[in-house]
């Protein structure tokens, strides 16, 4: 009996033993499961499973790998967005315009140069480093009164004394233009496109024929129209409105209009000039620019808003 209770107390403490043998080394099989998953994967590490990523110190959750990403749906860059897709703006434009003497020699010995100005507004679509521009303008093509004389005329017989009443055009104008950025806020541009103008206004003509014109055809004090009852030079506008509604010719003057201009005429456009954009209002520029608006070259600068 003795010897019986004795061998149960051994087994006992063999299974004991044994079991603890069991557990510690199914611990250890543990920990070197979690040691390997660690350093296969690092982001699974920290929560229990391999389901979840490690929390640092200060309680934050570490951000995601790839930020461009958010919800699965990949993020664009607002840069690059506005530049794959059109933008449209409004513009005011005013400018000074000329037709120099050395441009209208080429077609006259006398002439009266042009130096006035234009206002319009335009319209553009912008995408990229492209831009389509639609102008519409009022332009003054009134130079000052005085006598003109063709190339190789008579200046004896065919020197005219030349008024512009109220004589313009309104012009319609498609533009291509490029950009190219020089800076954050200064853009170099430049292009040319086609148009039409429409002449509004009138020229009238007087035929001069005193003996000055056959040496001074330009001076107006020398060289004017014969009229009835004579005027001393230059002739007044009460005078030369008197002359009306006879037949003009250098012996006897009377004025009339022109019929030779035409109502409509095309319009070449050649420019370049530099944007400025405005750091405050995001869209809006101030540009300058120079150019040939047949006929005429223009300088001048306006103010866009692109939308």
């Amino acid at each position: 009996m003795v010897r019986l209770r004795l061998v149960l107390a051994l087994w006992g403490v063999a299974a004991l033993g044994a079991g603890t043998a069991n557990a510690t080394a199914h611990a250890t099989a543990h920990a070197d499961a979690a040691v390997t998953v660690a350093q296969a994967d690092p982001e699974k590490a920290g929560a229990p499973g391999g389901a979840g990523k490690s929390t640092p110190s200060g309680g934050d959750a570490a951000p995601d790998a790839d930020s461009t990403v958010s919800a699965g749906v990949p993020m664009v860059d607002i840069a690059k967005q506005d530049a794959s897709g059109a933008r449209y703006g409004l513009g005011l434009r005013s400018r000074w315009v000329s037709v120099p003497s050395w441009l209208l020699g080429v077609f006259t010995k006398e002439n009266k140069s042009l130096s006035s100005y234009t206002v319009g507004l335009e319209g553009f679509r912008r995408h990229g480093d492209f831009d389509f521009v639609l102008g519409l303008a009022w332009q003054s093509l009134s130079p000052p009164d005085g006598n003109w004389l063709g190339k190789g005329k008579n200046p004896a017989t065919d020197t005219d004394y030349v008024q512009f009443k109220g004589l313009g055009a309104i012009s319609i104008d498609a533009a291509f233009i490029l950009r190219k950025d020089i800076s954050q806020y200064v853009t170099f541009h430049y292009g040319g496109g086609l148009g039409l103008g429409i002449i509004t206004g009138k020229m009238l003509r007087t035929s001069d024929g005193t003996a000055g014109c056959a040496n001074s055809p330009g001076d107006v004090t020398k060289c004017y129209p014969v009229l009835v009852p004579p005027c001393t030079g230059p002739c007044t506008e009460s005078q030369l409105a008197a002359s009306e509604g006879g037949t003009d010719s250098s012996a006897r003057g009377s004025r009339f209009t022109d019929g030779n201009i035409p109502p409509v005429y095309p319009i070449i456009n050649l420019l370049t000039g530099f944007d400025f954009r405005i750091p405050s209002v995001d869209g809006l520029e101030v540009k300058v620019e120079v150019g040939y608006f047949f006929p005429y070259f223009f300088a001048g600068g306006g103010l866009t808003y692109r939308i």
